[in-house]
This record gives C-alpha cells, structure tokens and sequence, in this order.
C-alpha cells in the first residue's frame, strides 16, 4: 500500500468529524481522530492500518494508551502480592537493595521490583509509575507465547516437532509449512528478518504492516523462507505471531483467553492487555502486552517457582525446564527465555550480526533466566537463590544487564 500526503489529508479530513467513543475519550488527545467511526468508512483497503499510521504517538515505542486500541483484554482475579519482608526479616541486605534503587532510578528506571523467598524484599516506583499502573512490556511480551506453548503440547494438541504446516494449513504444501513448532519457539524459523524502513516508507515494510495493519495473520504469513529451518537464530517479529496462530488454532481458543483462564487467574494478576489488530480479531502477542509492574513480577515468580504457583502447579510440570534448556541455535536461548550463561559481552538477536544487550560481567549464577523487552524492561530468574528481579523502565546508553542481579547477588554470597 503506498499512501501520498493529499491522500492522507484527504482521509483525516473524512475522519475528522464527529466526537470520540466513550470508551476511549479519557485516552484520546486532540486531533486524533475517533478510530470506532474511522473504520467503517468502506472505501479504504485497510482502514485500521490507515488510521494508526495517521495517529502515530509522539514515541512510538511507548506509545499513549489510546493508540493500543482495540484491546484483547486478558482477564484475571486480584491476589495478595507476596508480603512486604519486615526489617528483620529481609534475606538481601539494605545497602545491597538501595544500591540497585540507587541505580536504577539513575538509569531511567520506573519500577524496580526485588522478591526472595517469597517475600518483597524492595518495592520502589519512580515517574508517575505505581503498582496499579499498566506499562507496556514490549517484548517482554515473547516469552509469553512460549509459555502458553507448553498447554498445547502437554494437551496432546501438538508436538514440538509437528510442522507447522499441520496447522497453518494455508502452508501445508508448501516449505515453510516444514518449519517446526519449536523453531518458532526458539526464534530458529528460517523466515526472513525484514529490513528496517521506518514509519516514512509504507510500501513493502513487512514490519510495519505486523505491527499497525488489521490483520496481523495475513500480515506475519507474508514473510518467506530465506535460510532452512534450525540453521540460523533470528529473532524475526513474525516468529511469535505464527506461534500463536499454531497455538490457537490447535487448541481452538484466543490466546488472550488461553492466558487468562490457563495462568493469569491462577497467579492473583489484574487484568491486562493485548491490542487486537481490529475490532473482533486477532491479538498481537508478537510486543507491547500490557500489565501492572506487580503483574509482571508475577510472572516472572511463576518461572522462578517452576510453574507453580502457591503450592499449585499451574505451568505444565516440567514445562519451565523445557523453556531454560539452551537451543541448539543458540546458547544463550531456550524456548522463549533467554539464559545468563555461558556469558557474552554483548548478546545478539541476529546471529552473526552485533550484539545488543551490554553486560559489563558474568553473572554470579550460572541459572539466571530472562525476560526481556526492549528499553531493557526485564524479569530476572536465579532459582539457586529463589530470587525475582522485575525492572520497567526507558533505554540508557550506559545499560548493564548484570548490575542489578549481581548486586543483590554479592550481598547475598557474603552473608
């Protein structure tokens, strides 16, 4: 689709009329226009597409909330948070958590988060940030797929190594549909990473069109084969798109339900968020979920605990196991989590291109596991030290990926 500016004043002038839907007047600022009516305007292709790229928020990487409609809400049941550690019962040492509260306030931090055993050993919150304050968890977001994976499989839905074919059937007869469920899960798939145009080329940008067109199915099955299937690691945006599509179809229900009836309830969480691509369809689960910082500590508690949840085993047993083994592509992945060890200095997306995330040292575990999004918004696991790391925040330049975990792992070793 190419879009030339008369055309887009043309199309803001039809959508300009008229005031904006209950749902979304809190959320929508001036000059944008009311997407409820902007869609039903029967004489553009793609409607949905049109009006997002025309209300583009000012950081379109942590976009306002009204350019997340519409939403797949993923409906869950309020717990109690794990308790408040008293002084005396703190298992990390004070100076230990105000070092990390010190340095994450300094690095753009918004929410730092510090559980062990059990219990919260710091809570702190930073620019207008609180406990009940959805936050967008970019590709946080990745690992959540994954771990839905494991319902499917331990459903007898499907294998691992089914291709993917059998379910995305549009494929069966063709070579992507030999791609295996787990290459997907392992970001090994072979599909082509696209290049990076920006918001000013429209034409031909895969990435943009998965990202703000109104079918994200049609807009992830638009990628081809570039290497076979298991010999290259890639974190392609489309990878975790077409997991979801396999998952859904095989255990015929929408992700966002599947997460809420199958985890969200199960672990106390409130209510949060996927955008849907349109009105009635299909959740983007590729980025950009979104939950409260204590939502997200609570996943992050269910990969630390091994799926279980208060005494209750909610993850498949033995799923979580799977998820932290290393990849064969890829040491440093699993299936949807990214491992700590062995250590790299710089740790890639692209295998055989520069790495992205700094880390300045090894991490003083060998079973640190991650969640991570982009802007450095993470989940840290160390099972050997029942220790929970959750940090939302902005990009730095002078980001490590060891400091926190390796702050409170120092104090904790030398006690």
């Amino acid at each position: 689709m190419r879009i030339t500016s008369s055309w887009v004043g043309i199309f803001l002038l039809v959508m300009s009329t008229g005031g904006t839907s209950t749902a979304l007047a809190a959320d929508m600022p001036p000059g944008i226009a009311d997407p409820d009516k902007a869609i039903l305007d029967p004489m553009y292709n793609d409607p949905v597409f049109v009006w997002r790229i025309t209300s583009v928020p000012k950081d379109i990487y942590e976009p306002d909330p009204y350019f997340y409609w519409p939403s797949a809400v993923i409906a869950g049941k309020p717990g109690q948070f794990p308790p408040q550690a008293k002084t005396s019962e703190l298992t990390v040492p004070t100076d230990a958590l105000e070092d990390a509260a010190e340095w994450a306030a300094a690095h753009k931090t918004h929410a730092l988060i510090i559980i062990r055993n059990g219990k919260v050993q710091l809570e702190r919150y930073w620019n207008d940030t609180r406990p009940d304050v959805i936050v967008n968890g970019r590709a946080i977001t990745r690992s959540v797929t994954p771990m839905l994976l494991g319902f499917a499989v331990a459903d007898g839905k499907l294998a691992l190594d089914d291709p993917i074919g059998k379910f995305i059937t549009e494929w069966r007869d063709e070579e992507r549909g030999q791609i295996k469920v787990r290459h997907l899960a392992q970001n090994a798939s072979g599909l082509e990473v696209a290049p990076q145009l920006g918001l000013s080329q429209i034409y031909g940008n895969k990435d943009l069109c998965l990202a703000y067109c109104g079918d994200v199915v049609r807009a992830a099955m638009n990628y081809p084969a570039a290497v076979p299937p298991g010999t290259r690691f890639e974190v392609a945006q489309e990878n975790m798109q077409l997991l979801a599509l396999v998952i859904e179809r095989a255990m015929d229900t929408p992700i966002q339900s599947l997460l809420s009836e199958r985890v969200w309830k199960h672990i106390g969480a409130e209510d949060a968020t996927f955008q849907l691509d349109r009105p009635g369809g299909t959740a983007r689960v590729m980025c950009c979920m979104r939950a409260t910082p204590r939502s997200w500590a609570r996943l992050g508690l269910l990969i630390l605990q091994k799926g279980q949840w208060e005494g209750k085993q909610v993850l498949p047993k033995g799923w979580v196991d799977i998820m932290m083994t290393p990849s064969e592509r890829n040491a440093n992945f699993g299936l949807g989590l990214w491992l700590g060890s062995p250590y790299v200095p710089l740790r890639t997306y692209f295998e055989g291109k520069p790495g992205a995330i700094p880390q300045a040292e090894p991490f003083l575990a060998e079973d640190v596991s991650i969640m991570e999004g982009g802007g450095f918004k993470a989940n840290f696991m160390v099972p050997s030290h029942g220790l929970l790391i959750y940090r939302d925040g902005d990009y730095v330049d002078d980001w490590d990926h060891a400091y926190l975990v390796n702050t409170v792992l120092k104090a904790i070793q030398r006690e």
